[in-house]
């Protein structure tokens, strides 16, 4: 089984880290603040920021000018060094105080979520084995294990820090909020010494990621599994979104953080970059973007506006999975140039309505036809460039359920779905994932200030937030 329980705790040395995820620093609004200091400036914009300053070969200290070289930014962040782990005497102790806040914070839920002793869940894993490892990120580890009762649970260690414990601390105070059976339940937590500690249920089939693009040699996914996970994940966010007792976004809705039970049942996990929802109907702007390349909604990704849209847009990405089998980003060189993201690929197929033209090949004779047409209009609907055109997750599942008519999807077509003047500039109409996709030159890319670390803008601003990720892949 493959666990994606990663919440952004720092510390834990891990080398499987791919450049998916970071931590924020949310505030609300910009203040009116300079364009190139404006919280969630846009990596598009960026780029041709800097290809306006410097357009001319770079003199290296050698005297050679450095000639343009092409890269796309995808590849570019596939490439980037693994992280190595912090100096064990760089990490605080998590401390009492860590403990008593938590304690605090639980209250009502210590019923539902247990106190560990460290040696129980170290005895439970063997030691921390390495045959009992079973997801790997860049600040946590994730083992399964077994309790003296006999029963089979996940367990999420990371190590203390000061943002690491802010963090474990939030996720814990919204999991145990949440009472749902399609979202993976906490069972209990551990804070002893370095250790943040957190025990899940566990869920023998893994990932929808592996069941859908792991070993080729295995069956396909049936079609009846698959969409079962596409009505289980659309209910599991109909509740955060409306359901619960305080709205939650969760922000990194993925194939990879759908877990599936014995009869592959789904459940949404890794709550490690969930937010309380704003109470108010306007969008909360973040200082980062948080997330996974393929998944973010346009107006996060470039402007790190916050509403429970993004969750819609992944969604919506996950639905094309299901529907092509295909990954939501292909940085293996399988796809043909221009097709290596899922959603550019898939959008004028949707809009053909040639629907035949996305299925997975790999899918047995057997599908329900308009099972299909249900998910790709759901999908469609979900991946409309503009946040306010998108509708609430309430009516995707009334649309996958089939207690609205399929083609509900096409009444919200009225309105063209062109880029919101407010967070985008008119001329950048290309969906945002083409920016991670196009050939970038470095000459174009490098402002005179920048040469001697010889990174464009844009790679500083990945490498940073890389730096600070914290996912399983």
């Amino acid at each position: 089984m493959s666990m994606d329980l990663d919440a952004p705790c720092c510390g834990h040395g891990a080398a499987d880290a791919p450049a998916s995820r970071c931590l924020d620093d949310a505030t609300k609004g910009d203040g009116g603040v300079a364009p190139e200091q404006r919280l969630g400036w846009p990596l598009l914009r960026r780029a041709h920021a800097a290809a306006a300053a410097s357009a001319a070969p770079v003199q290296t200290p050698g005297g050679k000018n450095h000639e343009p070289r092409k890269q796309s930014v995808v590849h570019w962040v596939m490439s980037l060094p693994r992280r190595s782990a912090p100096s064990e005497s760089a990490e605080p102790h998590a401390g009492a105080g860590l403990e008593s806040e938590l304690k605090a914070m639980l209250g009502g839920s210590g019923a539902r979520c247990r106190w560990f002793r460290y040696e129980e869940l170290y005895d439970s894993t063997n030691h921390f084995s390495a045959e009992n490892l079973i997801g790997n990120g860049g600040n946590s580890r994730v083992y399964r294990g077994s309790l003296a009762c006999g029963r089979q649970v996940a367990i999420k260690l990371c190590k203390a820090s000061a943002e690491a414990s802010k963090d474990f601390l939030r996720e814990v105070d919204i999991i145990t909020k949440l009472q749902h059976h399609r979202i993976v339940p906490l069972i209990g937590v551990c804070v002893e010494g370095r250790n943040l500690i957190s025990v899940y249920r566990y869920l023998p089939r893994g990932s929808l990621e592996d069941n859908l693009h792991g070993e080729r040699s295995k069956p396909a996914l049936s079609w009846e599994n698959r969409y079962k996970a596409a009505l289980g994940i659309a209910e599991a966010l109909s509740y955060l979104h409306s359901g619960s007792p305080r709205p939650v976004i969760h922000r990194d809705v993925k194939s990879s953080n759908i877990l599936l039970a014995e009869e592959f049942e789904p459940q949404l996990s890794d709550f490690g970059l969930a937010i309380w929802a704003p109470t108010n109907p306007t969008s909360v702007t973040h200082s980062d973007v948080v997330g996974t390349f393929g998944y973010l909604a346009p107006e996060y990704f470039m402007y790190g506006k916050v509403t429970d849209r993004v969750d819609v847009y992944a969604l919506g990405v996950v639905l094309l999975e299901l529907l092509s089998g295909r990954k939501s980003i292909s940085s293996d060189g399988s796809s043909p140039k221009g097709q290596e993201s899922l959603v550019m690929w898939a959008t004028p197929v949707l809009s053909s309505g040639n629907i035949c033209d996305l299925l997975d090949p790999r899918l047995d004779v057997k599908h329900d036809e308009v099972e299909v047409r249900r998910m790709a209009s759901a999908a469609s609907l979900c991946l409309r460039r503009s946040a306010r055109l998108r509708p609430p997750i309430s009516q995707i599942l009334s649309i996958l359920r089939g207690e609205s008519a399929a083609s509900i999807a096409d009444q919200g077509a009225t309105e063209p779905d062109c880029v919101d003047d407010e967070a985008y500039p008119a001329a950048n109409v290309r969906s945002h994932l083409g920016l991670a996709l196009l050939d970038v030159e470095d000459s174009e890319s490098i402002s005179s200030t920048e040469h001697s670390s010889g990174l464009s803008p844009l790679e500083e601003y990945l490498r940073e937030r890389w730096s600070r990720s914290s996912s399983f892949d």
